[in-house]
Parts: C-alpha cells; sequence; structure tokens
C-alpha cells in the first residue's frame, strides 16, 4: 500500500508535526509506503529539515509562493506533483491549506482529511476576522473538500462532537483515532538534575512546566496572574516556558505581563526545546501545565504523562474526560483563581499527585501507544482504498 501525505513536516508546525512523524516511521515499519510532500516557508533554513535523511520514507519539500495569511501552502507546484504521484490513497493533514484544494480537484486518488482540531468551537470562534475568513472558505471549497472525502479523520471524541454541531451531514464519514507515542522515547534516565545542570538557576525550585506554541489560546493571560499569586506566597516557585511564538507577536505581550508582575527572575523563556532537551524539560519539573482555552489533544501534556509528570489542564482540554476517567490529572476551570489552586493543590498533596501520574501513564500506555494507533491508521486506509474499488464497480 503507498499512502502520499500532504503536511507541513517542520519543528515549527508544533505537536502536529511530532506525532505525524512518529506515525508515519510506524507506518513504514509496518509495511506501509509513505511519501510526504510538504510545504515550506521561504527562505527557510534548511538545517533545520536534516532529520529527514534518517527516516525510513521520503520527504520532499515545496517552496510557498504566498505568505500563509493568504493562502498557507499555496504552490502552483503542487499541482503537477500530486497529479504525478503513483499512490493508492492521500492523506492530507489540515483543511485550510491549498494541497487540499489540489488533492480535490486535480488528483484521481481517494484521499482521506485529518482535521487537528479545526473545528473546536472555542479555537474556531475565538479570532472573528480569521472565523470569517474560514467560513467564507467552507462556503465556497471546504464543504466540497469533506464532501468527496473517504473518511474525515478526528483525534477524539470531543472533537467529534464539535465538528458534528458544524456539519452533521458528515457523521457517517467521521472516523476517531487518537494521536500515537512511541512510548520507548521516554525510557530515559533523567532526572531534576540534568535540568539544574543547564539551567543553574533553578536549582532549589519549585518548578511549574508550560511546554507548548506561545499562543492565546494557550491560557498564558490566565497562567501568568495565577503563577504571581503562587509566588508572592513561595518565591521559590519558578515558572519555566518552553515553545517559541506561534508568528503572531504574542510572546512580546506574556513578557510585558511578567515584567508587570514583576516576576522576571521568576520565569525563564528557554524558546524551542526538541529531542532530550524537551525531555529533560519534562523531568526536571514537578508539575506541567495547560490551562488552554481549546485544546483537541494537547501532545505536550500526553507526552508530560509519560514521563510520569503531574498535570494541571483545562477542561477544554480534547481528552479531559479520559483524564477523569483514569484520575490522571488535575482538571480545572479557565480562570485565574482555578489555575492557582490547582498548581497550589500538587505541591500541597504530594502523594495524591505521584498517584495520578501514575495513573496517567497507564492511560497514556493504554489508549495513546504508537503501535496500537498505527494498526487504526492501516485499517482507516484499507477501508479507504476498499471502497475507493466497491465504488468504481
Amino acid at each position: 500500500m503507498k499512502v502520499l501525505h500532504l503536511v507541513g513536516f517542520y519543528p515549527e508546525i508544533g505537536g502536529p508535526f511530532s506525532v505525524i512523524k512518529e506515525l508515519l516511521i510506524k507506518l513504514s515499519q509496518k509495511g506501509i509506503s509513505i511519501k510526504v510532500l510538504s510545504p515550506i516557508p521561504k527562505n527557510y533554513d534548511k538545517e533545520k529539515i536534516n532529520f529527514v535523511k534518517d527516516l525510513p520514507f521520503e520527504v520532499e519539500y515545496i517552496e510557498e509562493q504566498l505568505p500563509r495569511f493568504i493562502m498557507p501552502s499555496f504552490s502552483l507546484k503542487f499541482i503537477n506533483k500530486i497529479k504525478q504521484e503513483e499512490t493508492d490513497l492521500i492523506h492530507v493533514a489540515m483543511l485550510f491549506d491549498f494541497y487540499n484544494v489540489v488533492a480535490t480537484y486535480f488528483s484521481k486518488k481517494p484521499y482521506l482529511v485529518s482535521l487537528h482540531g479545526t473545528f473546536m468551537k472555542e479555537a474556531y470562534k475565538m479570532m472573528k476576522l480569521k472565523k470569517l475568513k474560514k467560513d467564507f472558505y467552507m462556503s465556497i471549497i471546504g464543504k466540497k473538500i469533506l464532501k468527496k472525502a473517504k473518511f474525515i479523520h478526528l483525534l477524539t471524541q470531543e472533537e467529534k462532537e464539535h465538528f458534528l454541531e458544524f456539519y452533521p451531514e458528515f457523521e457517517n464519514k467521521i472516523r476517531v483515532i487518537p494521536n500515537g507515542l512511541d512510548l520507548s522515547q521516554f525510557e530515559i534516565d533523567l532526572n531534576k538534575s540534568d535540568l539544574i545542570n543547564k539551567y543553574p538557576h533553578l536549582k532549589g525550585k519549585k518548578i511549574i512546566l508550560f511546554l507548548s506554541r506561545i499562543n492565546r489560546i494557550k491560557g498564558l493571560d490566565i497562567l501568568i496572574p495565577a503563577f504571581a499569586k503562587l509566588h508572592n506566597e513561595d518565591k521559590n516557585y519558578h515558572l519555566l516556558i518552553v515553545g517559541k511564538d506561534d508568528g503572531d507577536g504574542y510572546e512580546k505581550r506574556v513578557r510585558q505581563w511578567v515584567n508587570e508582575y514583576g516576576l522576571t527572575d521568576a520565569v525563564t523563556f528557554t524558546g524551542l526545546l526538541t529531542g532530550k532537551d524537551k525531555l529533560m524539560a519534562f523531568y526536571g519539573s514537578d508539575v506541567f501545565v495547560l490551562p488552554s482555552y481549546s485544546e483537541n489533544f494537547g501532545v505536550a501534556m500526553v507526552e508530560a504523562m509519560a514521563c510520569g509528570v503531574p498535570i494541571v489542564v483545562s477542561d477544554k482540554v480534547g481528552i479531559s474526560r479520559e483524564i477523569i476517567q483514569y484520575n490522571a490529572g488535575t482538571i480545572v476551570k479557565t480562570n485565574i483563581d482555578d489555575v492557582y489552586n490547582g498548581i497550589k493543590n500538587v505541591f500541597q498533596n504530594l502523594d495524591e499527585a505521584k498517584d495520578m501520574a501514575l495513573n496517567a501513564k497507564k492511560m497514556v500506555h493504554n489508549l495513546y501507544d504508537i503501535n496500537k494507533v498505527a494498526d487504526e491508521m492501516i485499517k482507516m486506509y484499507e477501508e479507504a482504498i476498499d471502497s475507493r474499488w466497491s465504488n468504481s464497480r
């Protein structure tokens, strides 16, 4: 079976990039022939994609010809490339990228679409101008893309519920398969001392970790004042913000809040961390916090759970019901007091927090093991290809 993946395949994409990479590696190991066709920004530092040389599948990059705010991933080169590819199935990631249009109108191959949280209600409606653009796109192109797709791939049951509020007519096309993690990568001998060796000023601190894109939807406007309350009570609290600006300058606002609350010496911005450095941040922290206003899955959160770090996350996280079912973490509302109390409760009840962290590791192994997820994905691929043949008879 040959599958062509159309997806942004470079680190700045964030969580979706890392889980898609792990999935494609596992699919290749299970005998699926994979090729990735990826857009890439103009003047992108090619040193950042040297990792593709070590992957068990081909990755080809196409430089974007327009700014992303006009049309994400636009390049006319996609048309001939996608038409010429010999493949049994096309798997497209996201919905508002130009390569979706190409797969729909210029290729005769069957395809399926992964939405990656596009229609989580809070995220969709939060940015009014973007919402208008998305609504217009859906009215003229987007619904046609979904209608022609063999399947619509969603990550969580909550995402499915949100999506059906927008487009109930597509219910029969939906397949829910979560993100998966290669859990062997978390079997590493790291602890707090490793993080302190890299950041000596963290010695003796109670480390609160935020690891995600620095974006307004992630709840940093809640986290900073909640942390300020904690720090006013105990100067040993320290907030570690790991991630990079999402491209809209939001990090500047976050730094401004840090200054306004007098937290300059109590907050460390590390930028984007990957590989061992990212694992060092997980294993060196006392609690992971993600107070998002909308979070379809939360890859970094699940990684923290796999590392055995206690978590405090908002009830807007797409797998919050699973976390409650497994008693695997602290769920809070998206307000300052709830986040403050949630974090404080972890430090005041460390034994309970450790028990939750053990439950979290069990949950990750049961639900998000990359081997199980890859098998589910292969079944979906087979069903899509079989339906093509049955429809052509």
